[in-house]
């Protein structure tokens, strides 16, 4: 409806500054005028010059302020409201102890009170908003199905953008629905802020009650990086709303194994406990770990009762102790080729003599350094990734019974690696066959002492890819398999082996013989490694393909390869898988890349398979990059671990967990979002207060928000007629001024 009005104007409307100039200026001339007639003995005559001055002056004043008559044209129209739902992964958690979730309070009192907010649509021009960080325009349907998702709240921001709206005249009221969980701004910040706000903001709070008992993990200390074998610490703070709570138990998981429990104690000023874990990785590559407490009675959020993070396990040099029992070529090539690689360590002992020998000279001209079997194999056996006994007997140096049993809790229980390099000395040569160390081996030992002729066969043999070999990732040592197995059929003979009374039968044999001798054999023993090379002349494969004085390269990348199995390190896979981030919150898409040495074999029939938390598995489709390069996207909505799987082409079904590549990573809720408190009231009624609105809760009518369903004057346009411009005023001005002249005149005044 279109309306006119008329009212009196100022064109020129005086500044502070020039106000109080034209006060000056209004005494200046009210003493003036009083001094220039302090002679005349009438009062009455002295007010009526005084008052001529003065009305003189002020219209004067008055044409300067340019007076004007102004009809204004208007229109009234319907207000804008907005109504702003919270969409922060907060909105997720319980409104109180019926156990219903806030965002499906907002949808039920939304949908309880459709006749309200079908009226209000009527009275104003509505628009609906979902806020994390920012507005998010959007519809009353839409919050009806919305799931909340946003990683932070942040309400600080939301005024600001409504703000801005009320500047440009988009916005005059709004309802905010929120449980007002932000813990980036300050409630003496968020007043500030709200000085600026002229128009009602009202707040409706989706909790059923206002203070919820929670107990937290608030925060978890601990180094994204780590080294293999390396203990790195866990620090872990958990935090109470209430003084009840006195210790709680906490639990370290890695993935879903119990790793250790500890009771953690809360100090009663400020309802926090700390407890502290330490971890030893036995092995490389990203490890998730999740840091658990009880859910107690009577608590409703149990969403920040768990909390998972991880760790990149990497290795700073492979530290590889290697025993001989003598020199020899076999020994010689195995050391240059280990020190040729900068990420090995290597410590060696090399037993030129056993105390049998018989000589003439003292023990000091023999020995520079004895032995140090006590150091070694009861103090610093842990410290070592691999231990290698290459053609070593264990009796003549002061070996007992109880140092091979800590080599064999080093590996079943302390997650390390063993290796025996055959040799006359090793194997049923050296007589472990009765002792703890063939509990470990691959290969089945003889209990009783048999004669060199009966253990070791000097007879020349050429060594073969088993069925499994061709599959197994020590053994690629190209990566093609086709060119791989190619190669190995073309490695030099070996002479000499180690007679064994066959494989154990966890035991995996890579080489063998024609005639199906085990020549390589690996197995796991619980958390360790354990490999057996049953010969002593590997280094003649150092002259394949190898140039005048150097180390052949398929001969370095197969021992290479072999430590690499050892510490199970993700660079022996030729196919390698990345996401963008080691951390998602839910209905994020995670980013995946994988890269291949062996392009032939990423394709259709290899596609990675996810493993969601709930044990299902999933294909993801691929786009390529590159002949190398592949890339795939997961939209990921359940909480916990997932991981993703790539099986690379070709390999049989029996063997394809032996190339398996995968890569782990964890979705949780924002962090932000859950550690509590996980609501905050008094930011709601401080935006309803200082803005004019209205706060109430979910369990309240709608009716008492404040609401102005008023009109609003819109002006559509305006004439301005000036009042000083007509001869009225200049009359009136000439006339004030000559009717002063004159009486002063008249009255005998200069």
């Amino acid at each position: 409806m279109n309306s006119a009005i008329n009212h009196f104007v100022l064109l020129n409307s005086p500044s502070i500054f020039e106000g109080i100039l034209f006060f000056l200026l209004f005494i200046l001339v009210l003493y003036g005028s009083y001094q220039s007639t302090k002679n005349l003995n009438s009062s009455k005559k002295r007010a009526a010059i005084v008052s001529l001055h003065l009305l003189s002056f002020l219209l004067i004043i008055f044409i300067l302020f340019n007076p004007a008559y102004r009809v204004e044209d208007y229109k009234e129209d319907k207000r804008s409201l907005a109504v702003i739902v919270d969409n922060s992964w907060s909105m997720n958690l319980p409104s109180g102890t019926e156990g219903s979730k806030r965002n499906e309070s907002v949808r039920s009192y939304l949908g309880q009170h459709s006749k309200f907010f079908s009226q209000i649509e009527k009275d104003f021009y509505v628009e609906y908003y979902l806020f994390d960080q920012e507005l998010k325009a959007t519809s009353l349907s839409s919050i009806l199905n919305n799931e909340p998702n946003g990683s932070v709240t942040i309400i600080g921001k939301v005024l600001e953008e409504m703000i801005e709206k009320n500047n440009n005249n988009e916005l005059d009221t709004a309802i905010i629905i929120s449980d007002g969980a932000d813990k980036e701004e300050s409630i003496a910040s968020l007043g500030d802020r709200l000085e600026s706000v002229d128009f009602p903001i009202n707040t409706i709070n989706p909790l059923t009650e206002e203070n919820i008992f929670d107990v937290w993990i608030d925060g978890i200390e601990s180094s994204e990086v780590t080294f293999l074998r390396y203990p790195f610490t866990i620090d872990v703070s958990i935090k109470s709303n209430i003084n009840d709570v006195l210790e709680v138990p906490v639990s370290l998981y890695q993935e879903d194994k119990l790793v250790s429990i500890k009771q953690a104690s809360f100090d009663k000023d400020s309802n926090e406990a700390k407890v502290n874990f330490e971890v030893n990785p036995v092995s490389l590559g990203r490890k998730i770990y999740s840091i658990s407490i009880p859910v107690l009675s009577g608590e409703q959020i149990t969403e920040n009762n768990q909390k998972s993070f991880f760790t990149d396990v990497i290795i700073n040099k492979i530290r590889v102790l290697q025993v001989a029992g003598r020199p020899s070529w076999d020994v010689k090539f195995l050391r240059k080729a280990l020190k040729r690689n900068p990420n090995v360590d290597l410590v060696s002992f090399f037993i030129l003599r056993d105390p049998s020998d018989l000589v003439f000279a003292s023990e000091t001209e023999l020995s520079l350094i004895p032995f140090p079997v006590n150091e070694i194999f009861s103090n610093e056996l842990d410290t070592f990734d691999v231990v290698i006994f290459q053609d070593f007997q264990f009796q003549p140096y002061g070996i007992f019974g109880f140092h091979l049993n800590n080599l064999k809790d080093y590996v079943s229980r302390d997650g390390g690696a063993f290796l025996m390099i055959g040799g006359s000395n090793s194997f049923n040569s050296g007589n472990y066959g009765r002792t703890s160390v063939s509990d470990i081996l691959p290969v089945k030992l003889d209990y009783t002492p048999k004669t060199l002729s009966e253990t070791i066969s000097n007879q020349k043999f050429h060594p073969e890819l088993t069925d499994i070999g061709k599959s197994h990732p020590i053994m690629r040592i190209v990566p093609n398999k086709k060119e791989n197995e190619r190669h190995w059929s073309e490695m030099p003979k070996l002479e000499g082996l180690n007679m064994v009374q066959g494989l154990n039968q966890s035991a995996i044999p890579l080489l063998s013989t024609e005639d199906g001798e085990p020549i390589l054999a690996v197995d796991n023993i619980d958390t360790g490694k354990v490999a057996a090379f049953m010969s002593d002349s590997s280094w003649k494969w150092n002259f394949a393909q190898a140039s005048e004085g150097n180390v052949s390269p398929h001969y370095e990348k197969f021992w290479n390869r072999l430590f690499l199995w050892f510490v199970n390190d993700p660079e022996l896979r030729d196919v390698k898988i990345n996401t963008d981030k080691p951390i998602y919150n839910p209905e994020e898409n995670a980013k995946i890349e994988i890269t291949t040495l062996a392009p032939e074999n990423i394709n259709k029939n290899s596609l990675p398979i996810v493993t969601l938390p709930n044990g299902q598995k999933r294909e993801i489709e691929l786009e390529s990059l590159s002949a190398n390069r592949f890339s795939g996207e997961l939209k990921v909505r359940e909480n916990g671990i997932y991981k993703i799987s790539v099986v690379p082409d070709g390999e049989s079904e029996r063997y394809q967990d032996l190339n398996k590549s995968e890569t782990i990573f964890i979705v949780e809720p924002p962090e932000n979002e859950v550690r509590g408190p996980t609501a905050n009231l008094d930011i709601l009624k401080l935006i309803a207060s200082k803005s004019g609105g209205k706060f109430i809760t979910t369990n309240e009518r709608p009716e008492k928000l404040n609401l102005d369903t008023s009109k609003k004057k819109t002006i559509t346009g305006y004439k301005t007629k000036k009042l000083w411009d007509n001869p009225f005023i200049f009359l009136l001005l000439i006339g004030m001024l000559s009717s002063e002249w004159l009486l002063r005149r008249r009255w005998g005044l200069k």
